[in-house]
C-alpha cells in the first residue's frame, strides 16, 4: 500500500514537472515571438495546451466545471460558424491566450526576489496608521507578487484563526485594486490581449487614480470604526525597489516605442531580472529557478485551464458574431457604454463567472465596433478589480473562506457598497476619458 502511494506521488511529480517545463518553454517562445514574429505564437499555444492537459487532474472541481462549460460553448460556436460558411478561428482557439499565459508564468519568477518583508516578533501596527500602511503595502506588493501576498499578510494579522471585518475589508479590497493599473497583474495581460492596440500610458493615467479612490474609500470607511485593536502588517519598503526598476524599464520602453509589446517586455524581462539578481540573494540560484519551473509553475493549473478555455470561447464567439450580419450590442462604444459593460462584468462575477470570461466575451462581441482599445482595456481592468473584491466566488475570496472560515454572505455584506461606489467612480472616469481623448 505504501509502495503504491509512493509510486503515485512519483508519477504526479513527473507529470507536473513535464507540465512546468512545457509552461517554461511556452513562456520563452511567447517572449521571443513578441520581438521576433517569425517564431510562431502557435508554438507557445501547443505547449500551453500540452501543459493544460497534463495538469487537468489538478484543476479544482468548481473550476473544472467552468472550463468544460467554456470549451463546450466555444466548440459549439466553431461548429455553428462552420455550418454557416465561416472560416474556423483555430488560431485563436489554439494560441489566443498564449501570450497572456506566458506573461503570467514570467511574473511568477518575481516572487523569488520580491516578497513583503516583516515577520517574526516584529510589532504589528494598529490604529489608522496601521490600516493605511497595511492597505498600501498589500496593494503595492500584491501588484507584483500577486495572491501569495494576501496570505503572507493574513497569516500574521489573524487572531485565533479568524479575520475580523476590518481586516477582511483591507485584504479583499487592497489587493484586487491593483488590477486597475498593475502591468504585472493577470488582469493587464487579459485586457491587452482582448483590447489589442491599448496603450499603457492612458491605462495608468486612469487606473492609478481609480486604485487610489478604492484605497481611500476603504480607509475612510474604516476610520469611522474603532481601530485601537486593529492588527495590521509591518512592512519594509526596500523589498519593492527591484520590481520598481522593472516597471520603470517597461514604462521607458513603452514610451520610447509604443509599438513594443508590454506583454512581451514583461515576459522577457521578469525572468531575466530574477536570474540576474538571484545569485546575490541565494547560494543556489539554479536550484531555485529550476524549482520555480517544475514545481511552482504547475500550481497555476486552475488559471491555466480558465485562460485556455476562455481562448476557445473567444474563438467560438468570433465565429458566431461573423454570422450575425453585423449585430453589435451598442451603436458605438463610449464612456457610458463602458460603464454598462463594467456593471455587467461585476454582476456576473457575483455568480462565480471569472473575470477573464467576461473579458473574452465582451472583447469579442465589441470588436466589430472598433472601440478605443485603451477605453475597452480600462473597462476590463476595472471589471477585474471590482469583481474579484465583491464576488464571494472569486478565487481570492474562496481561498480566504477556506483558510479563515469566512462566510460567503459576509464578503457580500462587507463589500457590496464598495462595489457600487467603484462602478460609479469608474464610469465617471470612463466618461471623462472619452470626452478628453475622443476615439
Amino acid at each position: 500500500m505504501e509502495g503504491r502511494r509512493i509510486r503515485a506521488q512519483a508519477r504526479r511529480r513527473r507529470r507536473r514537472g513535464v507540465a512546468g517545463t512545457a509552461l517554461g518553454l511556452a513562456m520563452a517562445s511567447a517572449g521571443v515571438h513578441a520581438f521576433v514574429p517569425v517564431v510562431p505564437i502557435a508554438l507557445a499555444g501547443v505547449l500551453t495546451w500540452l501543459a493544460g492537459v497534463l495538469l487537468w487532474p489538478d484543476v479544482a472541481p468548481r473550476t473544472r466545471r467552468q472550463v468544460l462549460a467554456l470549451l463546450v460553448a466555444g466548440s459549439a460556436g466553431l461548429v455553428w460558424a462552420a455550418a454557416n460558411g465561416e472560416p474556423l478561428a483555430w488560431g485563436r482557439a489554439l494560441a489566443g491566450n498564449a501570450a497572456l499565459i506566458g506573461m503570467l508564468s514570467a511574473v511568477g519568477f518575481l516572487r523569488l526576489i520580491a516578497a513583503p518583508a516583516g515577520g517574526g516578533e516584529e510589532r504589528l501596527p494598529s490604529g489608522r496608521r496601521g490600516v493605511v500602511g497595511t492597505l498600501l503595502g498589500l496593494h503595492l506588493f500584491g501588484a507584483v507578487v500577486n495572491l501569495s501576498t494576501v496570505f503572507i499578510m493574513a497569516h500574521r494579522m489573524v487572531r485565533d484563526g479568524r479575520l475580523d471585518d476590518r481586516q477582511l475589508r483591507v485584504l479583499t479590497r487592497g489587493f484586487p485594486a491593483a488590477a486597475f493599473w498593475s502591468p504585472f497583474f493577470a488582469a493587464m495581460a487579459a485586457a491587452l490581449t482582448y483590447a489589442p492596440g491599448a496603450h499603457l500610458t492612458p491605462l495608468l493615467m486612469v487606473g492609478v487614480p481609480l486604485a487610489a479612490v478604492a484605497l481611500a474609500v476603504t480607509a475612510v470607511e474604516l476610520a469611522r470604526e474603532p481601530l485601537g485593536d486593529f492588527r495590521g502588517y509591518p512592512l519594509h519598503w526596500g523589498s519593492l525597489w527591484l520590481p520598481g526598476v522593472l516597471a520603470a524599464i517597461i514604462l521607458a520602453g513603452h514610451w520610447w516605442d509604443p509599438t513594443l509589446s508590454v506583454l512581451g517586455m514583461i515576459t522577457v524581462l521578469a525572468p531575466l531580472l530574477t536570474a540576474a539578481v538571484l545569485p546575490f540573494r541565494d547560494p543556489a540560484p539554479v536550484r531555485l529557478l529550476s524549482r520555480q519551473v517544475v514545481a511552482r509553475l504547475p500550481l497555476m493549473a486552475n488559471e491555466l485551464g480558465l485562460f485556455l478555455a476562455a481562448g476557445m470561447l473567444a474563438a467560438g464567439l468570433e465565429g458566431v458574431v461573423a454570422t450575425l450580419g453585423g449585430w453589435v450590442p451598442f451603436a458605438h462604444f463610449g464612456g457610458l457604454q463602458a460603464g454598462v459593460v463594467l456593471a455587467l462584468m461585476v454582476a456576473v462575477s457575483l455568480v462565480g463567472v471569472h473575470p477573464v470570461i467576461g473579458i473574452a466575451a465582451f472583447g469579442t462581441l465589441l470588436a466589430p465596433l472598433s472601440p478605443d482599445p485603451s477605453l475597452l482595456a480600462m473597462t476590463f481592468l476595472a471589471g477585474w478589480g471590482i469583481g474579484v473584491a465583491v464576488s464571494p466566488l472569486s478565487g481570492l475570496n474562496l481561498a480566504l473562506q477556506g483558510a479563515y472560515d469566512v462566510a460567503p454572505a459576509r464578503v457580500v455584506r462587507l463589500n457590496w457598497r464598495y462595489g457600487v461606489v467603484m462602478v460609479a467612480a469608474s464610469t465617471v472616469a470612463f466618461v471623462l476619458y472619452a470626452r478628453l481623448v475622443p476615439g
